[in-house]
């Protein structure tokens, strides 16, 4: 059932990733900040806000090249709390060299 979810996950950043028209990118090197806006107050694992299969949907999609440290070299996350406004926003800082 899991798997199910995590591969559910990586096809919808797969296709945000061809509607936005950032398909086949192919970033060589970039840093990461994942910054997670939870509901509640209630306590949350900081590594929920950047799981796995996203970075596996944005390699896939060709948005990145791969999302070893070769290609990411920093990736930061951070937890916050929007009442209004729960969601996930990812800021891509792409490296010159």
């Amino acid at each position: 059932m899991m798997n199910a979810l995590k591969q559910k996950w990586k096809d919808f950043i797969k296709w945000f990733i061809e509607n936005q028209g950032y398909t086949n990118l192919h970033i060589e090197r970039c840093e990461m900040k994942f910054i997670t806006y939870y509901k509640t107050n209630r306590r949350h694992d900081i590594d929920n806000g950047c799981p796995k299969f996203i970075l596996d949907g944005l390699s896939e999609s060709g948005f990145i090249i791969d999302d070893d440290s070769k290609h990411i070299t920093s990736l930061t996350m951070e937890c916050y709390v929007d009442k209004e406004n729960p969601r996930t926003e990812i800021i891509v800082y792409i490296s010159k060299h």
